[in-house]
């Protein structure tokens, strides 16, 4: 294959999705100036889109111009991405979000919520507290996702468990693909989150259960790229601000398991850099 073309498919399809969103009547052709929206690949790519198709919505017609959602096709594409300074707006993993900082983009909002990686274990499983995972097969989205990077520091300080020497951990293609093969028992453990136990079906959700780390950082970030300019930026922000008292707001943090919006402070930052640090060393040394 072409070195880049599967991505570029992969981009094309979610715009192709995006197109098909119901528009008015009246409404205008899409002008080139899309703001882009750049999305966390944490569940399948169809539920993702769904999901925050009201946020798009709603950044729509705020800002008086078409805003197309995005994702990758894996957490290190999406990273890529990042770097690359791909999207206008940006929902990160909060260690991600600290690296988008760093190169130009301003920090608006995280969920009102922590990041605090639970542990998933099938219905009746003996599995009950992390020491016990030695030995054991482990699932997660992916070892640059903030729910995996806290979870093995949380295993490894605590229980002095080391990835791919204590325990066996393996990436998949979601968090929710995760969920089900240990739902079907074909995993012993996943690593996951609250807002992801949430978003996955009721079904997968009765059949498995959870216990929570220790450790945890604040949730997803939403940033934009200095490069919208101050007004839209201003507009962005003010939007995000309003959305939870919006009947579409109030729908969207009840789907995804969101508690609301809070600002980004400087504090948030100081807490997800370590782990931006982290990823950084791993993304450069392949490990």
């Amino acid at each position: 294959m072409i070195p880049g073309l599967g991505r570029f498919m992969f981009r094309v399809v979610l715009v192709l999705v995006t197109a098909m969103a119901p528009m008015g009547a009246d409404a205008e052709p899409r002008p080139s100036g899309a703001v882009r929206v750049g999305l966390l690949p944490t569940i399948a790519t169809l539920s993702l889109l769904s999901l925050y198709d009201p946020l798009r919505q709603h950044l729509q017609e705020a800002l008086g111009r078409p805003v197309e959602l995005y994702t990758a096709p894996n957490f290190q594409a999406y990273l890529d991405d990042v770097q690359a300074e791909e999207f206008d707006v940006l929902v990160a993993a909060p260690h991600f979000g600290v690296l988008a900082y760093d190169r130009g983009y301003v920090p608006l909002y995280h969920y009102d919520q922590e990041l605090t990686p639970l542990i998933v274990v099938p219905k009746g499983s003996e599995l009950r507290e992390a020491a016990q995972l030695r030995g054991r097969r482990v699932l997660t989205a992916d070892r640059l996702a903030a729910l995996s990077v806290v979870a093995e520091t949380w295993l490894w300080v605590d229980y002095h468990l080391r990835a791919g020497k204590d325990y066996d951990l393996r990436e998949v293609a979601s968090h929710s693909t995760a969920i089900r093969a240990v739902a079907i028992g074909d995993a012993d453990a996943a690593i996951s989150s609250p807002s992801v136990m949430q978003q996955v079906p009721e079904d997968l959700r009765d059949r498995v259960v959870f216990f929570p780390s220790r450790l945890h950082m604040p949730h997803q970030f939403i940033l934009a790229h200095a490069r919208l300019g101050d007004e839209a930026v201003r507009v962005i922000r003010d939007a995000l601000g309003r959305f939870g008292d919006t009947e579409r707001g109030k729908a969207f943090f009840k789907a995804g398991g969101f508690k609301g919006l809070v600002p980004i402070d400087a504090d948030d930052i100081r807490r997800a850099r370590p782990y931006a640090d982290m990823i950084s060393h791993k993304s450069r040394s392949g490990n």
